[in-house]
């Protein structure tokens, strides 16, 4: 499907591709000529060729904003390569390909078939792929590809909301944890507090126990006590992903942040965030150079820090460049002209006797990928030859230079396609191979996920007066050679029931007041390294108990106690708080998926790992009673499942593979394939819904858009997802079912380009009829995959809350209108998965995809004053109060402030709440 990427922002256009053009004109838009009358034909030409002018006129504008610096016409995007980790088809490929080679050496070694328990799953190094996978094909159906333009006009969208809307109540959102989250078991997990994967980090140049990190999709963080804990600087960005950081290494308030998730290969990036307050404010720099491209380093000139150096990785459709601005940002100019995937820029040591340094920067692509050199601080570049496989049909997805820090002409190169270590002492004029005894990782498989954990970074050792490299690579594990690469260890253990940190590293860096300190970060968080030279030990220790990056697929909650819930993450198995928020549980394994609280006896609870692994516990997780062992057979399972439990059957656990499966807690059993139907021909089952007021009343929806009702148990099935409207073709992403009405239901849509929530009044009807939820202009929700649906317990017709990948909203008039709950309330701009109204706590429970579990009452949206519970404090709640003015006793509907009487002080609420929600 051909798209056009340009749109005005800023006086500015982003390149207009042909193909671009032809689509616009032609897909769908020619007529046939069979069947018209002559009349008809001579418009059709007419169209025809005035088409074609447009077109010209099209490709005259595609050339002219294509245009790079000096008039010169922009290189036109290559196609993306294979593995392409933004399109469906391809990263199936990439996977399947993994899994084959894994089962080919499994076997070769006679160690039999593979199995899907998360520590096994682990081995082909493909958990975060697959878990993307799962992510992508619910975002981007019934499309190979998610339209992450769309993002953008989301965020913008949510953020005109809020001025139009007075916040209705004082109540905040409430971070709630996790915290003090252990790991579940160390084999890949480590040791000490884990949360959430960090892509970058920084220290603080001069001041001890101050540091900077940037989290996926969780924004920018300091510390100021090394550690202990953690402030949020960046929870007001249109969106929180992080690549790169860089501090001014005189003017430390001076921060620079690169977005988007390079590593991750998702988000809409915004191009440069830069603080000149240390992070108490921020301005948008490069957006429009680089918007759409994640900003995969941002790097300072030491000695001249307005000299700012910045690498593009690639956007779902095209690659980037590599920039540099003399003015702190404030322009910029393209330097390598070359398109690739650029991963990094650094700079080595000073040479002293000229005062230059080389600068070097990489990037992914074919023939050998790219890496570059500079000698006059990166006005000008040469290509390197390089030792790396130079085919021109094999992709090097992950290549990193690292120069030497006192050294100026020592650099190392990392290829992970070669999986090879080079080593050059002349600037990268020639290369010899370090690898060595470089360790490999159970099965050959610490490289197998390199295009996602990668980097190399070099520190020093002081061995008879004379400095020597130490040399830091993350891949899988974090593997070091303290001599220069001759040889090589393991530092984080990873494969081992001793390993010492997360496993999949992202980045390091290093103290510049004490080089045998490091920072590191991966996807269980920042932690500390601190290396002995003289004894050749080390340790870890864990920075995360109070840090709020945590990236939930989903969560379940208490229905009585606010202080308990239980959610799957990925990459950080499953939390569970069991009443104190401040010291969390671990449970399950990998990537944790699906979880539920049984809802009349709680201590009875539920967990899952990738593929629908489950994990049973009766007593809150004192201790896991298992016993669900479950063979799923042929069936196609999600990497994330989803399970449910309702209220009317409350022994009844619900888990959707391709079909619907049940557990009965009563029995202790399993019952396979409910009523034998197949719910998704192509896809998994992405929701479940269950009837509050009728236990036999089910609902499923799928991946690919298949909703299907049962209203015998499961016993046979009906498919609902057409009618007069149909409900559009997207992933169904949540069904939620009227609490007294069980053939009244609300679902919730993936991808865009559609109404997001729909609601069938009578799914029994011979033609059902979906209605559109979404509201109309301003007031409509944002147009981007939503997750979830919940009613409003006391109003559930009138007053709705939905979560979608930019935020949570809610309606107080049936959805006919929407206002955002999100920064206005005090919830960091992030991702809602799960939201959840929980009558019994008076909450609303949202989990969010990389800021943690939150909460709010549920009366924030019924301001002070507002008597009716409408929203809106207005004469029909002034009425109220007059005509009940002066009545003492108990549940008075005018006795705002309930001391047993309506006199001035209700009537004083609704006069100076007036208004306000209206």
């Amino acid at each position: 499907m051909a798209i056009i990427r340009s749109r005005m922002r800023n006086s500015s256009a982003h390149a207009v591709t042909l193909s671009a053009a032809k689509g616009l004109l032609f897909k769908g838009w020619i007529p046939t000529f069979a069947g018209m009358t002559t009349a008809s034909q001579c418009h059709v030409s007419n169209f025809m060729r005035l088409s074609q002018r447009i077109l010209s006129l099209l490709t005259l504008t595609a050339m002219l904003f294509g245009m790079g610096q000096n008039g010169a016409i922009a290189q036109q995007a290559p196609k993306l390569p294979e593995p392409d980790m933004n399109s469906v088809s391809s990263l199936k490929r990439y996977i399947e390909k993994i899994e084959k080679e894994f089962k080919e050496k499994q076997e070769s070694e006679k160690e039999g078939e593979k199995s899907n328990s998360p520590m096994d799953r682990e081995e082909t190094g493909l958990d975060y792929w697959e878990g993307w996978l799962y992510d992508l094909e619910l975002r981007a159906y019934p499309y190979d590809r998610i339209d992450w333009e769309a993002y953008d006009r989301a965020m913008t969208h949510r953020d005109r909301m809020g001025p139009d809307f007075m916040p209705a109540a004082l109540e905040q959102w409430q971070y709630l944890g996790p915290r003090n989250l252990p790991v579940p078991y160390r084999t890949y997990y480590g040791q000490g507090a884990i949360i959430g994967r960090v892509n970058a980090v920084a220290y603080h140049p001069t001041q001890s126990g101050v540091y900077f990190l940037g989290a996926a999709e969780g924004g920018v963080w300091k510390t100021t006590n090394s550690g202990s804990t953690w402030t949020p600087l960046s929870d007001h960005w249109p969106n929180l992903h992080v690549s790169s950081i860089a501090i001014h290494p005189t003017n430390p308030d001076i921060i620079y942040a690169g977005t988007g998730d390079f590593h991750g290969s998702r988000g809409y990036p915004i191009g440069l965030m830069k603080s000149t307050d240390g992070g108490q404010s921020w301005t948008n720099l490069g957006r429009t150079q680089f918007s759409g491209l994640h900003v995969s380093k941002v790097l300072l000139d030491p000695e001249n820090p307005e000299i700012v150096l910045v690498s593009n990785g690639r956007s779902s459709t095209y690659w980037g460049y590599v920039w540099r601005s003399t003015n702190g940002g404030n322009s910029w100019t393209r330097v390598i002209n070359t398109q690739a995937a650029w991963n990094d820029v650094h700079f080595g040591a000073l040479n002293t006797s000229n005062n230059t340094r080389y600068y070097y920067a990489t990037g992914h692509n074919y023939n050998g990928g790219e890496v570059w050199r500079s000698a006059d601080r990166g006005v000008t570049w040469t290509k390197l030859a390089t030792p790396i496989t130079s085919a021109s049909n094999i992709f090097i997805s992950a290549i990193e230079v690292a120069p030497s820090p006192t050294d100026p002409n020592t650099v190392y190169l990392i290829a992970a396609y070669d999986r090879k270590v080079w080593k050059s002492v002349n600037a990268g004029s020639s290369w010899t191979e370090v690898t060595n005894n470089f360790p490999t990782g159970s099965n050959n498989y610490n490289w197998s996920q390199s295009s996602y954990n990668f980097h190399m970074r070099v520190s020093t050792r002081m061995v008879s007066g004379t400095p020597t490299d130490v040399v830091y690579a993350g891949i899988i594990d974090l593997v070091q050679s303290n001599n220069g690469g001759s040889s090589w260890q393991s530092m984080g253990q990873t494969y081992t029931s001793s390993a010492l940190t997360h496993n999949d590293q992202h980045c390091i860096a290093v103290n510049p007041q004490n080089p045998n300190e490091t920072l590191v970060g991966n996807d269980g968080g920042v932690y500390r390294l601190t290396y002995n030279p003289s004894n050749n030990t080390w340790s870890f220790t864990s920075l995360n108990a109070n840090l709020g990056i945590t990236q939930f697929y989903t969560a379940d909650f208490h229905p009585s106690n606010a202080s308990k819930m239980i959610g799957g993450t990925q990459d950080n198995a499953t939390p569970v708080a069991r009443g104190d928020l401040n010291n969390w549980v671990n449970r399950g394994g990998g990537d944790g998926g699906g979880c539920a609280i049984h809802p009349t006896n709680p201590l009875i609870q539920y967990a899952t790992a990738q593929y629908l692994n489950f994990y049973r516990t009766t007593n809150e997780w004192s201790s896991n009673a298992g016993g669900m062992s479950v063979d799923f057979g042929s069936d196609r399972v999600p990497f994330i499942g989803q399970v449910m439990m309702g209220t009317a059957q409350p022994n009844y656990l619900y888990a959707g593979t391709n079909y619907l499966w049940r557990w009965n807690e009563a029995s202790v059993s399993w019952s396979a394939r409910l009523g034998g139907q197949v719910l998704s021909v192509e896809g998994t089952v992405a929701s479940i819904g269950l009837s509050p007021s009728d236990g036999n009343r089910i609902y499923t929806g799928s991946t690919r858009g298949e909703l299907w009702m049962s209203t015998n148990g499961g016993s046979s099935w009906t498919q609902i997802n057409s009618g007069s409207p149909s409900l559009p073709n997207r992933s169904i992403t949540s069904i939620t079912v009227h609490p007294t009405n069980p053939s009244k239901i609300y679902v919730t849509l993936g991808s865009t380009g559609t109404a997001h929530v729909m609601v069938c009044n009578n799914t029994q009807a011979a033609t059902r009829v979906w209605q559109s939820l979404n509201g109309s202009g301003s007031a409509s929700l944002p147009d981007i995959h939503t997750s979830t649906f919940a009613y409003h317990p006391e109003r559930p017709d009138s007053v709705f809350f939905v979560g979608n990948d930019v935020g949570a909203f809610y309606s107080m008039d049936g959805g006919a209108s929407w206002r955002n709950a999100t920064v206005p309330y005090g919830l960091p701009n992030v991702r809602v998965n799960k939201l959840k109204a929980v009558p019994g706590t008076g909450y609303l429970n949202v989990a969010t995809y990389g800021r943690g579990m939150w909460r709010i009452p549920l009366s924030f949206v019924f301001p002070p004053g507002d008597v009716n519970k409408d929203g809106c404090v207005n004469d029909n709640d002034l009425q109220v109060v007059v005509f009940s003015f002066g009545q003492t006793g108990s549940n008075l509907p005018g006795d705002l402030n309930q001391d047993g009487r309506v006199d001035d002080v209700d009537l004083l609420i609704v006069v100076m709440n007036f208004g306000n929600g209206c």
